[in-house]
């Protein structure tokens, strides 16, 4: 008899990160993160740096775009700075607000 599969919740992994860059090559590694997909570019800094976050449905998915990050001419680092798993259930519902007496 085989074990029940079980059936993960739909997840949505959101990461930040910083990618430091030769300053040289800012825009043209700017622009490559436009093709890796749910990669977005939210602010850059001469000095090499961009902020970028991704999303996917796992860790694996988060880790597969850092490394394909890294192999983009130009980077010298990727540091994760931050992951956060939710279900999209619940990213899907209201959020309400609390009204506090005065």
């Amino acid at each position: 008899m085989s074990e029940p599969v079980r059936v993960l919740p739909d997840e949505l992994h959101i990461a930040s990160l910083v990618v430091h860059v030769m300053p040289q090559t800012l825009s043209h590694v700017a622009q490559a993160l436009l093709q890796v997909d749910d990669a977005q570019v939210h602010g850059t800094h001469p000095d090499g740096k961009l902020v970028v976050t991704l999303e996917g449905p796992n860790a694996g998915a988060i880790m597969d775009k850092v490394a394909q990050i890294q192999q983009i001419p130009g980077v010298l680092n990727v540091s994760l700075v931050y992951q956060h798993a939710e279900s999209r259930h619940f990213l899907n519902q209201e959020v309400g607000h609390d009204q506090h007496p005065a």
